[in-house]
């Protein structure tokens, strides 16, 4: 699984938006939290076999690892327009498995390597590229000043790079009991084995010490409630992050009957879902062996996983 980028645009991901694709950076999607962002910008390949290197190119929890299927990215042309690359058309997404529709021929890019571009199979010369500020389109005649057709495949344990400093220290708050907006101490906050994974990975230094992280909260008032004579923290409880994770919780309870991963039990199915013990995730990630495989350790985990992180 990864996430497209366009080359060049390094903040900026395709992304699943309301069965729309959009190029988006997080600044441009506010409002949104750090998983809602990148579990929308999960792809994956389908191989065929026919034609070397021909694909589809399509949302990643849609269909099973190994499985055909699922939703691809698709775009329209009509017969007769194969001449004519002033026509160009929308990339949408789509269940239809037409492969005039959805097929992909994939070549690198002559421009970066590591870099590649997705034409129609059945229409050469026509590239899927973005157009500023955020459209994806199968364009016929690729405009070098406006569009983008070369894309990087990003591996998606790298979207932990993106999460801000105020993510990851409400993951913590949330694991330490002030999910709900109480107050946390902050030597509690301190000692969090998301915080410690956090500033030793991604920002390759050692934890903040208190009057770093009172710096901090005092510029970043809108999101956190410092307590100074108490050394203790909160999430503000009017403020973005506590509104995220309400957003979140009712996505999830809204969501949870229709979710596309139910691909082994079916819809409902319960096998195999079983939550594992408390101890469990913080065993797995102290024996972690890599920062890409504590990364997506950490992007899998539910939030009782998280919460029963040992400190």
């Amino acid at each position: 699984e990864f996430m497209l980028c366009p080359l060049g645009s390094s903040d900026k991901f395709v992304r699943i938006v309301e069965n729309q694709l959009l190029v988006q950076s997080r600044d441009e999607a506010l409002g949104v939290a750090f998983q809602e962002f990148f579990q929308a910008a999960k792809f994956s390949l389908w191989w065929l076999p026919e034609v070397n290197n021909m694909c589809r190119l399509r949302a990643r929890e849609t269909a099973g690892q190994g499985m055909e299927g699922g939703i691809n990215v698709s775009f329209t042309f009509e017969a007769g327009q194969e001449e004519d690359d002033s026509i160009e058309s929308a990339c949408e997404l789509s269940a239809d498995q037409d492969m005039k529709r959805c097929n992909l021929i994939v070549s690198a890019s002559p421009f970066s390597q590591g870099a590649y571009r997705f034409e129609g199979a059945f229409w050469p010369g026509r590239y899927m590229a973005y157009r500023s500020p955020e459209q994806l389109r199968m364009a016929g005649k690729v405009d070098e000043g406006n569009d983008v057709a070369d894309f990087v495949l990003v591996d998606f344990s790298a979207a932990y790079k993106f999460m801000t400093t105020s993510e990851v220290l409400k993951g913590a708050v949330d694991s330490q009991g002030g999910a709900e907006g109480g107050y946390v101490k902050l030597s509690d906050l301190r000692a969090d084995l998301q915080v410690r994974l956090y500033f030793q990975q991604m920002l390759g230094s050692a934890v903040w010490n208190n009057k770093d992280f009172e710096t901090f909260f005092e510029g970043h008032y809108e999101e956190w409630d410092f307590d100074a004579k108490k050394s203790r923290v909160r999430m503000r409880p009017d403020g973005p992050l506590m509104r995220q994770a309400a957003k979140a919780s009712k996505v999830a309870i809204n969501g949870a009957s229709q979710s596309p991963m139910d691909v082994d039990g079916g819809a409902g199915s319960t096998a195999g879902t079983a939550s594992p013990e408390p101890s469990g995730l913080g065993e797995t990630l102290s024996t972690s062996n890599s920062q890409a495989a504590t990364v997506k350790l950490l992007l899998d985990a539910n939030g009782d996983d998280l919460a029963h992180l040992s400190h």
